[in-house]
């Protein structure tokens, strides 16, 4: 009797962890539904040198901007090989208008072995809705989404 009695507690105990595990490490659903208007690119800007020997400037860069008040919260940019994800961030995204279209840039990682002109599938974590006079943004209770903003060529930029 106290042999059953313990196996179903580590049952409960076992399914529980399990659960625990799983809501962890799921991760957003992934939609191609882009409301917010999200454009983004990779651009190459090769570093130039530097006045000094200290300095330093990444040769990658994702550059991102919105058409609606958007915060980005990750990215995942891969090539087919290789593949640069951040899930820690909370920016707002410049938004664009007729007269000015301001961009983010966000340096990449310098270990990337991509080229000029190679393709790139670009998706970006946002909330999953936000309200017009939101001046900030709390990541860690609002539902999130992964936007697939589809295949981009890496530009390259002077």
């Amino acid at each position: 009797m106290k042999t059953m009695y313990f196996g179903i507690i580590a049952a409960g105990c076992i399914s529980v962890v399990l659960v625990i595990l799983y809501v962890t490490n799921y991760d957003s659903p992934i939609t191609k539904n882009n409301v917010f208007g999200i454009t983004a690119l990779v651009i190459h800007r090769p570093g130039f040198g530097c006045p000094t020997t200290y300095c330093h400037f990444p040769d990658y860069y994702l550059k991102i901007n919105s058409k609606f008040k958007a915060f980005l919260l990750g990215y995942s940019i891969c090539d087919g090989i290789s593949c640069v994800k951040r899930n820690d961030l909370a920016i707002s995204l410049p938004v664009v208008n007729a007269l000015h279209s301001d961009y983010l840039e966000l340096p990449l990682p310098d270990d990337l072995p991509w080229k000029d002109e190679d393709a790139v599938n670009i998706q970006v974590k946002i909330p999953a809705s936000l309200s017009n006079n939101t001046l900030t943004f709390d990541s860690t209770s609002a539902p999130k989404i992964w936007v697939d903003l589809g295949k981009s060529e890496i530009v390259r930029s002077s």
